[in-house]
């Protein structure tokens, strides 16, 4: 039997290495963002990454620390795009290798603390059953076993609205669509934790599941997605 060869998502060019999703050149093409991005919201900077933002020294979001490993242009985009939306679950084996060496460089190079566990974004459950797999969650399950940080079932933190897409709404929008949203359903013994998601767009989401996940008695968060906007 042969197999066939394996073609890059974003090219079309066969693949021939270890990593079955993109060619070598398209993944070294990939937007990566740059070191100086603030280490809180994690727009763009000039000054040095461990030093956040002037933005974020006047009003800083609920969460201590975002990492993520690339800007959501539009390969990145069409890559997400095809992961949430044409039923290609497999292309979270390649958003969390990007994002595990993202995670690691902030170890090395910015004393970066590990979590003591990790929790994923929840779909609302028509959602769920409609795509048939939780992005983030497929992302956060790796993680969990390359780092060896305990995952937070998914059962014990739920959304409990059926919110419109957050894509096509304005910020104002974004921020009535997600109140009130999220529960927690069973105690949370963690104080630090790092919530998984794909895209930080305005942040609203994220800034909600902080609100319940704090009221629940956690007391750090981190956020950790595959790709954050470039302009809030």
């Amino acid at each position: 039997m042969v197999l066939l060869q394996p073609r890059c998502y974003l090219c079309d060019m066969p693949i021939d290495n270890p990593q079955p999703f993109l060619c070598l050149l398209c993944q070294q093409e990939l937007p990566y963002l740059p070191y100086s991005y603030c280490p809180r919201c994690g727009l763009p900077q000039g000054q040095n990454q461990q030093l956040q933002c002037s933005e974020c020294n006047e009003q800083a979001p609920p969460w201590q620390q975002l990492i993520t490993c690339m800007s959501y242009t539009l390969e990145c985009q069409y890559l997400i795009k095809q992961y949430k939306f044409s039923q290609q679950p497999q292309l979270h084996l390649l958003f969390s290798q990007l994002l595990s060496r993202s995670i690691a460089n902030k170890v090395i190079q910015a004393d970066y603390h590990l979590p003591d566990a990790l929790i994923a974004i929840p779909l609302h459950k028509k959602r769920l059953a409609k795509r048939g797999y939780n992005q983030a969650q497929l992302v956060a399950k790796d993680l969990a076993a390359q780092l060896q940080i305990p995952l937070i079932a998914e059962n014990k933190f739920i959304r409990t609205k059926n919110t419109k897409a957050q894509a096509q709404q304005t910020a104002v929008e974004r921020r009535a669509n997600m109140h009130n949203v999220f529960q927690v359903i069973e105690p949370i013994t963690a104080k630090h934790i790092a919530v998984i998601d794909d895209v930080v767009t305005t942040g609203e989401t994220i800034k909600a599941a902080c609100q319940t996940l704090f009221t629940a008695g956690v007391e750090r968060i981190d956020i950790w997605c595959i790709a954050r906007t470039l302009a809030d």
